[in-house]
């Protein structure tokens, strides 16, 4: 019976404070990486949020040109606006009408919008789309 009660003894002694320490470090590490990633994927689901909202205020700009006179799109300004603007850090619409093909009844047309992203840095989404003064299969 006293060999019992000494093998219950020396096998009970805790859990000392190294240990306690290496414990709580690799919890902590554990917890940075995790997140870490839930931030970077919170990150990439904004970025991506605005890109589309970008995309379909240029696409809704593109839309408005294409109904349009020929004469009125050429009386357009170098900017617009749109209600997807609501939701964009600084955001700015630009347009940008070029002759091609040599020809001044034919016109390509950039619609570009620029805004400073909430991740950090500035971002832009154009579409660019062709006019014709007789209709898109005339010249």
């Amino acid at each position: 019976m006293g060999t019992m009660r000494k093998s219950l003894s020396s096998d009970n002694r805790g859990v000392t404070l190294i240990e306690s320490v290496i414990a709580a470090l690799i919890m902590a590490i554990g917890l940075f990486v995790v997140g870490t990633a839930i931030y970077s994927q919170f990150s990439s689901l904004n970025q991506n949020r605005e890109k589309a909202i970008a995309t379909l205020s240029a696409q809704e700009e593109i839309e408005n040109i294409r109904g349009m006179s020929f004469d009125s799109i050429l009386a357009l300004g170098s900017s617009f606006t749109s209600s997807g603007f609501d939701y964009l850090n600084n955001p700015s619409g630009t347009l940008a009408i070029d002759s091609i093909y040599g020809s001044s009844n034919i016109k390509r047309i950039s619609v570009t919008v620029s805004w400073d992203s909430i991740t950090g840095g500035s971002l832009n989404r154009k579409l660019v789309t062709i006019v014709t003064r007789g209709g898109i299969n005339k010249q």
